[in-house]
């Protein structure tokens, strides 16, 4: 058995999320998770869940799918290990920011859980008014420029763009994360921003209660 993710846009119209779903079940194939990533302007994009009985179809599971009118594929990708739980995910990024006993770990934690949760080539959290990164995780370019990276917060993102961004306001600094293939749909966006936010809130926990207690309290 292989599990995959199958990344779709498709005709938000009725019968369409069916006829692809027969598709898939034409050659063995099982979907067993949907996730709306993008909706508006008559199209959905669609992310499916799908174990096949073997990784030597997706050739034939890709000409099955594209045979339904007006769908693109947009990625199929394998996944090692079990299906991401986005739910599950958030609770468990919750859980683990709590256990973070000081703010540097907090926003590492955060920027490699986004960059793992995103699938993205690197992510980095960034300081404005720095010229070096707080924290980063991936493959990032040995000449990229953090500092205009981070001012970019500001500006309305492109749909089309392969980078998402999220300020931490009590902390200050900005996430950035990059992939090079797949471009960063609304409820990814909207995912990131949750995650930062809970990391957030953590950072100035720690950092409030570091100064009622003094800095070398415990």
């Amino acid at each position: 058995m292989a599990t995959y993710l199958i990344r779709l846009r498709l005709p938000d119209r009725p019968g369409a999320l069916g006829a692809v779903a027969s598709r898939i079940g034409s050659v063995g194939g099982d979907v067993v998770s949907i996730d709306i990533l993008q909706r508006g302007d008559g199209e959905v994009v669609d992310e499916f869940g799908v174990v096949l009985p073997g990784d030597d179809l997706t050739e034939l599971l890709k000409g099955e799918i594209l045979e339904v009118d007006g769908v693109e594929l947009e990625a199929l990708r394998l996944v090692e290990g079990a299906l991401p739980d986005r739910h599950a995910e958030i609770l468990e990024l919750a859980t683990a920011l709590f256990q973070q006993t000081s703010p540097t770990g907090v926003l590492e934690y955060l920027t490699s859980q986004v960059r793992q949760s995103l699938d993205a080539k690197f992510a980095a959290t960034l300081d404005p008014e720095a010229r070096r990164p707080v924290a980063v995780d991936g493959d990032a370019p040995s000449d990229i420029d953090f500092a205009s990276l981070a001012r970019r917060v500001a500006a309305p993102y492109d749909s089309n763009d392969h980078m998402a961004m999220a300020s931490l306001t009590r902390a200050g600094v900005v996430l950035v994360v990059n992939r090079t293939d797949l471009v960063f749909r609304p409820r990814e966006r909207l995912r990131m921003s949750t995650m930062a936010e809970l990391a957030d809130h953590r950072w100035g926990e720690l950092t409030s209660r570091s100064t009622i207690q003094g800095p070398d309290l415990p």
